[in-house]
């Protein structure tokens, strides 16, 4: 049998994310595609160095992960070209 809790009081209201609802995080991360990443490693560093609120924390981490993707991609491509086998 499943109980529910029902908890009488006001409904708490979030407030609202800023960039048009959208959060810092994704704002950060669709920039980063135009602006040559440099946003990406804006979104990294305030990921690991501020606190910030749960429903921005998936823009940031996908900040992350492209930052990653990106060094990986540049590296690799770049000392491709050095060596001539």
């Amino acid at each position: 049998m499943i109980r529910y809790v029902v908890v009488e009081g006001r409904p708490v209201r979030e407030r609202r994310l800023p960039c048009c609802g959208l959060g810092s995080g994704w704002l950060l991360f669709i920039m980063g595609f135009f602006l040559g990443g440099i946003p990406w490693y804006i979104g990294t560093f305030i990921l690991l160095c501020v606190r910030v609120d749960y429903r921005e924390k998936p823009g940031y981490v996908a900040c992350t992960l492209a930052l990653i993707i990106a060094v990986l991609a540049i590296t690799l491509g770049v000392t491709k070209r050095t060596h001539n086998w």
